[in-house]
């Protein structure tokens, strides 16, 4: 049995984060060995070689700082590369063109279609004008760690959860999800499941529903709650001999899994709207 988490919530919402460098994957986060091997280190605070519940969310948080503060200078490389007329902002064909050269490049790398990431380009056009400057750039390739873009993803998210468009989420709602439940409608497991998350890691002031502000706060990787979570998933995951500890090897061994982790109700719903 998955444990709920938002761990996916960089990669799958907006999957533009990725360079343009063929060699990368647009849906995984670039993190080398040394990085690893380094913040591991510092989490590991009693010295023992293995992080424990308690010590692992350093690690996360940790990830997510390295993440965010390295992407935003290759952000700015990537919009100078794509502002092929030097005019100070890329439009939306500049940014077509460019990426239609990688797909010649790398046919195996990965691959949006044109609606996805029109629709990512607008999200983060903050001004409306149609096209991007550098800041709305950096927003594009940095969505969920960009205040705007994080308010206008929940905001979308909100408007697909909420059936009866009453303004919030009430728990049937977010359990219940048609888009996100075609498989699994009739599973009181993943019902279970998402009662735990809505109760335990949603529902703030517990009011028994989610408002904008609450979403937004589940949504945000630099958050308390989105920390706990990937530590709690990770633990539940990658704890192969079960001794409610993480060594080195078994981070390394299950990263990527963490990365295209796919079970969590919000990040369907993200993926199937945008």
């Amino acid at each position: 049995m998955r444990i709920l988490t938002l761990l996916l919530a960089i990669s799958m919402v907006l999957p533009a984060c990725g360079g343009l460098d063929g060699s990368k994957d647009a849906t995984k986060v670039d993190l080398d060995e040394e990085q690893i091997n380094r913040y591991f280190k510092e989490a590991d605070e009693d010295k023992n070689g293995k992080l424990t519940y308690e010590e692992l969310p350093m690690w996360v948080r940790t990830m997510v700082h390295v993440h965010v503060r390295e992407n935003v200078p290759t952000a700015k490389q990537e919009f100078r590369e794509v502002d092929t007329n030097r005019d100070k902002i890329v439009t939306w064909e500049e940014y077509r063109v460019m990426m239609q050269n990688l797909d010649n490049e790398d046919p195996e790398h990965v691959v949006y279609t044109d609606k996805e990431q029109k629709h990512k380009f607008r999200t983060a056009d903050e001004n409306g004008d149609g096209v991007l400057n550098q800041i709305e750039y950096v927003a594009f390739k940095n969505p969920m760690t960009t205040d705007y873009v994080l308010t206008r993803i929940a905001q979308e998210l909100l408007e697909d959860l909420d059936k009866n468009k009453d303004g919030k989420v009430s728990q049937s709602e977010f359990v219940h999800h048609e888009a996100s439940r075609v498989e699994d409608k009739d599973d009181k497991e993943i019902d279970k499941l998402r009662r735990m998350e809505f109760r335990g890691s949603m529902d703030q002031n517990d009011d028994k529903s989610l408002d904008l502000q609450e979403i937004k706060n589940y949504l945000d990787p630099r958050g308390k709650n989105f920390v706990m979570n990937e530590a709690r998933h990770m633990m539940h995951e990658a704890d192969t001999n079960s001794d409610k500890m993480l060594s080195l090897q078994e981070i390394k061994d299950n990263y990527l899994h963490f990365q295209h982790h796919k079970n969590n109700p919000v990040i369907r719903a993200i993926h199937d709207e945008f």
